[in-house]
């Protein structure tokens, strides 16, 4: 039985094109047909179960709008709670949709979630009465929540050994989040700021950080963290 020069797969006598890659079994110089190579046809089924993923989750996402909503005017007989639901709904909608078609471009992803969140929060805020909360506490507490998940997927991008040392960096940036939670919310509850809890998480996490820096740069000399875990 003779084998596809292309692709590799048994051929059945006679037969000279290959019936899953299209290669002329008689021209070996024939370029390659985009799509049809194994490694194309599993990308393309990749694609299309994305794509079917993403059309199922539409649909639960606007039944469960439309569920929400018509309970809540059958029972209210207007849109009360149902508005906080639906924006929720909306909001994760795109969340799946980010990660479904753009999983690989976190430069992408992370600000756009941020709109996405920042958004449904504002809409939020209108619905439940006076805006109140998402200046002082909501916008704050999640640009700087983003701003760290930046930071930390640019530091990783960027470091030559991806070691401990992204773990201490990881840390330490993470205790100027807490700080920055701290003042927005003393800020909006007492209208004053007065540093408390966050110092100490940030106190405790700076020798840990440090002895994760120098095990990383004197003891390791660098080593890799799939190295370091046995992984």
């Amino acid at each position: 039985m003779a084998i596809c020069v292309n692709c590799g797969i048994e051929l059945d006598d006679g037969l000279k094109v290959c019936p899953l890659c299209g290669r002329d079994q008689g021209n070996v110089e024939q370029e390659h047909i985009p799509g049809n190579y194994p490694s194309d046809i599993i990308q393309l089924h990749k694609k299309e179960n994305r794509k079917h993923l993403w059309e199922l989750s539409g649909i639960i996402a606007f039944s469960g709008i439309a569920v929400c909503t018509i309970v809540d005017l059958t029972i209210n007989k207007s849109l009360k709670w149902s508005l906080i639901s639906d924006v929720s709904i909306a909001a994760v909608w795109i969340i799946v949709t980010l990660f479904l078609f753009a999983h690989r471009r976190p430069f992408i992803i992370v600000p756009v979630l941020m709109l996405t969140i920042l958004t449904a929060l504002y809409f939020i805020d209108i619905i439940t009465g006076p805006m109140v909360w998402f200046f002082p506490v909501g916008f704050p507490i999640t640009v700087a929540a983003f701003i760290v998940i930046g930071a930390i997927i640019t530091l990783y991008k960027a470091a030559h050994f991806k070691g401990l040392n992204i773990i201490a960096a990881s840390l330490i940036i993470l205790s100027g989040f807490c700080i920055i939670t701290e003042m927005a919310l003393d800020k909006y509850i007492n209208g004053l700021v007065d540093l408390r809890w966050s110092l100490i998480v940030a106190i405790s996490i700076l020798p840990v950080a440090l002895i994760f820096l120098f095990y990383h740069y004197r003891l390791k000399k660098g080593n890799r963290l799939d190295s370091f875990f046995h992984i």
